[in-house]
């Protein structure tokens, strides 16, 4: 017998990584929607690389996403906000300013420390680019692993990228003034978490090259919600959402949209409230 699932009344919104594009969510999206989930993978003007870049504030990213978010959803539907590294602060963000019913938020891969063990040992000679104003000149370049355990997805992204500046991890250079906006983003994100009342689902790879899984343990356990967790991915680097787990990830999603889907009175309770 066939195995169909219900459609789910709560879509799902996933943001993207830094300048990249929905291309990152290209091998998890028709397995969601194949579990019946109501699923978008969304552009942010000035965020997204088919619009022309902005990184000059973090904050217009969240206004942009906002936006975004209000006109894919009807205004007092919940919804279920995600998103991939940056993608995951930027849906932060906009749940946490939101005056809309936000039902959950999943933070895939976030960023909380640049720690991994797949970063340049002169990684933290950016911040005197920060403090001196010449990140403005500055890209840091795309290299091997690309964020991906996978061979055989590794060498599609090499390929990729010996054809053109993007692929499906993103930009072969990232300015460093848009990586110094995203590290502003996730330290209003890690101050402003426990203001949240919804669920907070967090997801990460063991193997992750970028952020060390012990860094996103310590805050997730130091949140003061209750209904939150972590799910540790054990075979993939940063880039889960094109990994080995990519189809472990879309079950986590699932099970995650389903249950605040069907949490008792998800406006009041999953509602995103601004503290005076």
């Amino acid at each position: 017998m066939a195995d169909v699932r219900s459609t789910s009344r709560t879509p799902l919104l996933l943001f993207h990584g830094l300048l990249s594009s929905p291309r990152e969510f290209g091998l998890i999206a028709p397995h969601l929607r194949m579990r019946g989930i109501t699923f978008e993978n969304v552009t942010v003007p000035g965020y997204s690389s088919d619009h022309e870049p902005s990184a000059d504030s973090w904050e217009r990213w969240r206004r942009s996403a906002s936006e975004v978010v209000e006109q894919r959803v009807p205004p007092d539907a919940p919804v279920v906000l995600g998103g991939l590294c940056t993608g995951g602060f930027l849906a932060a963000a906009v749940a946490v300013e939101s005056r809309r019913p936000v039902a959950g938020l999943v933070l895939i891969s976030p960023t909380f420390a640049y720690d991994g063990w797949g970063l340049s040992p002169i990684r933290h000679l950016r911040h005197l680019g920060y403090w001196t104003g010449l990140d403005r000149f500055f890209r840091v370049a795309e290299r091997e692993p690309f964020g991906v355990k996978s061979p055989q997805v590794r060498r599609w992204i090499a390929r990729e990228f010996q054809e053109r500046d993007h692929s499906a991890v993103g930009p072969a250079r990232l300015p460093l003034r848009a990586l110094r906006e995203a590290e502003a983003l996730g330290r209003n994100v890690r101050r402003h978490l426990p203001r949240l009342t919804c669920p907070l689902l967090f997801v990460h790879a063991r193997e992750d090259e970028i952020t060390r899984v012990a860094s996103v343990e310590r805050v997730v356990a130091g949140l003061p919600q209750r209904d939150k967790s972590l799910a540790i991915l054990e075979d993939s680097y940063h880039m889960v959402t094109i990994d080995n787990d990519r189809l472990e990830l879309v079950a986590l999603l699932e099970r995650f949209v389903r249950r605040a889907e069907a949490r008792p009175d998800p406006e009041l309770p999953a509602r995103a409230r601004r503290v005076a």
